[in-house]
């Protein structure tokens, strides 16, 4: 079967980079039956972004030995992992439902640390659980940076440069926080137009909170769309800054610290409107208070996500919304008047679930035999696109 594993990983590699023809794939972690292959293979995260050009993809896998990935990146790159829940060491307990749209692999990854430095502006980061990245004492902008499809997320934007448009999207545990500046550090430490969207947050699994500071600038603009956190597991320190939080559904406003200037649209939450900024606030509007979530009305699998001793739904899929959930078009896609879901499965970029990798998926391969007797050799296969 060489020849055909062989064909499917050439026709893998040539899908997902057809977006840019010079791109080449790098593997860190990859383990098979055949030799390492040079300028492809490579035993650190470190060498193996040492090795890359810009525009190039680096792969990190899995392994039993629950292998902690490191690198400080330079240079604008697309990082992929295999995406969480997918076996044993990446599922939160022996009862939660495995994935079966991803692929089975042994073991797992403890940790990706990833350090955002000068060059790197235009990094997409997927598919990771125990993902941590940051900025540290970079007087530079460090822009457009994508971190989407994770689990466990830790954001720090430490002593660093304007950091404009990051989007953190359709992740399952998120911290965001813009630590204490250093005395030593007079740049402009702006976070202007972040995007935090289609996320969610659970007490089992990792909470949304957003912690930003105002020394010696702060944070100019950003936004907090469809999210769904369940339990206390929100909260946000806004330092009076300009943020929009629409269309989410949050269980409980945990803790709101100078939301002044928050905009709150179209949420669904338990809380009550009384005394709340999310009623109170200028330009609020559109939020449904003292919601109970006791039951089943809103989401599949929350918070019953058993049938006597049978699970019903994976740690993220149980949050989608039921067939009759009040929260379906109850929100507004920001900037037009087009009704769309509330929570993390609605909007323009909904929740992919655990995480899948924007890889296609081979589900068939058909092959008359193992090796080729002609001149020609026809294939039979089905990719799915995980977009």
């Amino acid at each position: 079967m060489k020849k055909i594993a062989i064909i499917t990983a050439f026709v893998s590699s040539l899908l997902l980079v057809s977006s840019s023809s010079n791109a080449t794939i790098r593997r860190v972690g990859f383990t098979a039956t055949t030799s390492p292959v040079s300028g492809t293979d490579y035993t650190t995260f470190q060498s193996a972004h040492d090795a890359a050009n810009v525009g190039d993809t680096i792969q990190l896998y899995p392994s039993t030995a629950s292998t902690s990935y490191n690198a400080t990146l330079n240079k604008r790159l697309v990082i992929l992992g295999a995406g969480y829940f997918y076996n044993s060491y990446t599922t939160p307990s022996a009862t939660d439902l495995l994935n079966t749209g991803l692929q089975n692999l042994a073991g797992g990854v403890s940790t990706v640390n990833i350090t955002i430095g000068v060059g790197s502006s235009g990094t997409y980061i997927a598919g990771f659980y125990n993902l941590s990245v940051s900025t540290s004492n970079i007087p530079d902008s460090l822009n457009d940076i994508t971190i989407t499809r994770s689990r466990s997320v830790s954001v720090s934007w430490d002593n660093s440069g304007v950091c404009n448009n990051w989007i953190i999207s359709q992740c399952m545990g998120i911290n965001a926080n813009q630590s204490g500046y250093g005395a030593s550090f007079t740049g402009n430490r702006t976070i202007t137009n972040f995007r935090i969207e289609n996320c969610i947050g659970d007490n089992s699994n990792g909470s949304i909170a957003v912690s930003l500071n105002n020394s010696p600038v702060g944070i100019s603009s950003g936004q907090i769309l469809n999210c769904t956190a369940v339990s206390n597991s929100f909260s946000l320190e806004a330092r009076n800054q300009a943020v929009v939080v629409q269309n989410c559904i949050i269980q409980y406003f945990y803790y709101l610290y100078n939301v002044a200037n928050t905009i709150f649209v179209n949420n669904i939450t338990s809380s009550p409107a009384s005394n709340s900024p999310v009623f109170t606030n200028p330009g609020s509007t559109g939020n449904v208070f003292n919601v109970d979530f006791s039951n089943n009305a809103y989401f599949l699998g929350y918070p019953n996500n058993t049938s006597g001793s049978t699970t019903l739904n994976s740690p993220d899929a149980r949050y989608r919304l039921s067939a009759t959930s009040p929260a379906k078009n109850a929100g507004i896609i920001p900037g037009t008047a087009t009704a769309t879901d509330c929570g993390a499965y609605g909007g323009t970029n909904p929740y992919k679930a655990s995480g899948i990798p924007p890889i296609p998926s081979f589900y068939k391969l058909n092959a008359p035999s193992s090796t080729a007797t002609g001149s020609s050799y026809q294939l039979t296969f089905s990719v799915k696109s995980n977009n």
